[in-house]
């Protein structure tokens, strides 16, 4: 069986401050090359990780050329929700974004609530893991890992969450590959940090993050990066094959660092770092969510009353975007 994995697109009106191309006819363009990529290897499933949007109540013009290409599409496409799919962090509120009426047609297949199961020259069986909030707190890092399996050849999982291969600044909440090795899944798809990782090889099972398809920011890092998609083959074994996109521009064409360059040495490289941490992290939500979590931990606030207070600021979110 074959699939193709990607993830983060983003996909919006609007170009990001940072770029000088056309983003919407950019993404465009990838997602046609990803889908035609599809249809030529003729895999079983296109799997994404996340975030297809960039906002919830993306608008509807965006949904309509997208809708487009994925009918051109022969395999189905299965998805899980990010944390720019959703209201309030909160996968509950899919439903009622534009990601949830793309599921509600069938164009697109959610995979937030049990697992799916394919069998056709082998049996695999798919499990998806959407975002939510404080993903990567301690006390939800079981979300990583599949426990239990039966008698399927293979176990992939689809998890929306700060996945990486080695630690980073530990301010930032985030999970390293070395702390799931015990899932019994035999291949780890993750999204979320744009920038990616090197796949790891550990005990016979592959953790992969390819990156963002889409590049928004202009830090150095997304400049020398190109876009990239995952060939995923089960046979016998499992073959891993990188597919860089043609039809990505190299970053220097695309990306702009005015503003940057005109910063002092140390100054750079701080705003540079400030950039690739806000390309995985809202922090006009995360603020919100922040303080109530601090809040009712300082005041010892029973479980109940922070998920009630969460669902409100979700709400109140969900209202104001007219929807």
């Amino acid at each position: 069986m074959k699939f193709i994995y990607f993830t983060d697109s983003h996909l919006r009106a609007t170009s990001p401050k940072s770029r000088l191309d056309n983003f919407f006819e950019s993404s465009l363009e990838k997602h046609k090359e990803v889908f035609d990529l599809a249809n030529k290897y003729q895999v079983d499933a296109v799997l994404h990780g996340g975030d297809l949007f960039d906002r919830p109540d993306v608008s509807i013009s965006v949904v309509s050329q997208f809708s487009k290409l994925l009918m051109n599409l022969l395999a189905p496409f299965y998805i899980i929700s990010g944390n720019h799919d959703i209201y309030g962090h909160n996968p509950d509120t899919v439903q009622r974004t534009m990601l949830g009426l793309l599921n509600s047609i069938g164009l697109i297949h959610l995979l937030n609530e049990g697992p799916l199961i394919m069998d056709k020259d082998k049996k695999v069986k798919i499990y998806g893991t959407p975002y939510i909030y404080g993903m990567d707190r301690e006390e939800n890092r079981q979300r990583y890992i599949i426990k239990d399996r039966g008698d399927e050849d293979y176990v992939l999982h689809l998890i929306h969450g700060f996945l990486v291969d080695e630690p980073i600044n530990e301010a930032i909440p985030h999970t390293l590959v070395s702390d799931i090795v015990e899932t019994k899944a035999d291949v780890v798809l993750t999204g979320h940090y744009h920038t990616g990782f090197k796949t790891q090889h550990i005990n016979g099972k592959y953790f992969i993050n390819p990156g963002a398809i889409a590049r928004i920011s202009n830090n150095l890092v997304e400049i020398n990066r190109k876009p990239k998609i995952i060939l995923i083959t089960l046979e016998d074994e499992i073959h891993i094959e990188e597919i860089y996109l043609k039809s990505a521009k190299p970053g220097n064409e695309i990306l702009d660092r005015t503003e940057i360059e005109q910063h002092r040495f140390k100054k750079a490289k701080l705003h540079e770092f400030q950039e690739l941490i806000e390309a995985t992290t809202d922090f006009s939500k995360t603020d919100v969510f922040e303080l109530i979590e601090e809040i009712a931990s300082t005041e010892k606030i029973n479980q109940d009353v922070r998920s009630e207070a969460l669902e409100r600021v979700s709400q109140v979110q969900e209202a104001e975007s007219g929807l």
